[in-house]
């Protein structure tokens, strides 16, 4: 168990710095394209690498999201259950979001890629395939989250919930 935590810790913070990398390069494009418009006329290629930027950022964020288990999620009213139906309803949750990303994202990004493989991106030297390679690694990515989540909900102990909603850890979440 202190490998799989291990792992699951090193993997976050590599996607995590990654995301952060992503994000500066976002805003040094978008900054340079903003004073390049007022200074030598523009440059229009930043633009584009600006959204190729922004949809890996989005992927590999949402993959993270999923791993630090921060994505949207009910659970007042499964917490309610025994805990057994809990556990399973976890794993049943997980495997979904597992196979959301076998077929959407690694098959269907798959096949994305092979069709727009040779199709050129206007401005950049790259093609629309290569920009979404993005999808199946984030596809396995989501996985590997989904399996690690697994193998730590099997051994945990889940205890039901009583009375009333415990309100007491709540953090006020303001921008």
């Amino acid at each position: 168990m202190k490998a799989v935590h291990a792992f699951k810790t090193g993997l976050d913070a590599l996607l995590r710095w990654f995301c952060v990398a992503l994000f500066a390069v976002m805003i040094a494009l978008v900054t340079w394209q903003v004073v390049a418009r007022w200074t030598v006329g523009g440059n229009v290629w930043t633009e584009v690498m600006a959204r190729v930027v922004f949809i890996w950022q989005s992927l590999v964020g949402a993959a993270y999201v999923i791993g630090e288990k921060e994505d949207v999620s009910m659970d007042f009213l499964v917490k309610r259950f025994p805990p057994v139906v809990v556990k399973g309803i976890e794993i049943f949750a997980f495997c979904v979001v597992g196979a959301f990303a076998v077929w959407v994202m690694i098959y269907g990004g798959l096949k994305y890629i092979e069709s727009t493989w040779n199709d050129t991106v206007q401005l950049l030297p790259v093609t629309q395939g290569q920009i979404y390679l993005v999808l199946p690694v984030t596809g396995v990515l989501i996985i590997v989250y989904c399996v690690l989540h697994i193998i730590e909900i099997i051994p945990k102990r889940i205890e039901r919930a009583t009375g009333d909603a415990d309100l007491s850890d709540l953090r006020e979440e303001g921008i």
